[in-house]
């Protein structure tokens, strides 16, 4: 049960590190990508708090996947921040009409953390 935690959070965090950074520097490769998926109009200026929420959520849900190797209640609190930030995204593009490959990698991101944190609820 270990082992298979670990490659899931390793798999969980090759996605979650980078989408913490770009949207804590606000790197516009990032903010490109999340105004493409939310249309919220960050590009524009507007909503940016979005961008920084979003940077605080993925932070705290890498320190709680980290830690839940050792405390599985992290790791579950963990994961359920990061299913609930990128399901977030997932609603949003569907809302916005998108379909087909589009939606798949925040499908396949938030199925990721719903993993981790069955995974660590099982532990």
């Amino acid at each position: 049960m270990f082992v298979a935690t670990l490659v899931m959070t390793i798999l969980l965090l090759i996605e979650v590190v980078p989408s913490a950074v770009v949207n804590l520097t606000r790197a516009q490769a990032g903010l490109t990508r999340l105004d493409k998926l939310t249309r919220l109009g960050v590009l524009q200026g507007r909503n940016m708090w979005v961008v920084t929420v979003l940077g605080v959520l993925h932070s705290l849900g890498i320190i709680g996947v980290l830690v839940g190797l050792r405390v599985p209640l992290a790791g579950v609190v963990g994961a359920a921040v990061e299913t609930g930030a990128f399901g977030w995204i997932l609603l949003r593009q569907l809302r916005a009409g998108d379909r087909g490959r589009e939606l798949f990698a925040y499908g396949l991101f938030t199925s990721m953390a719903l993993v981790v944190l069955v995974l660590n609820a099982l532990r």
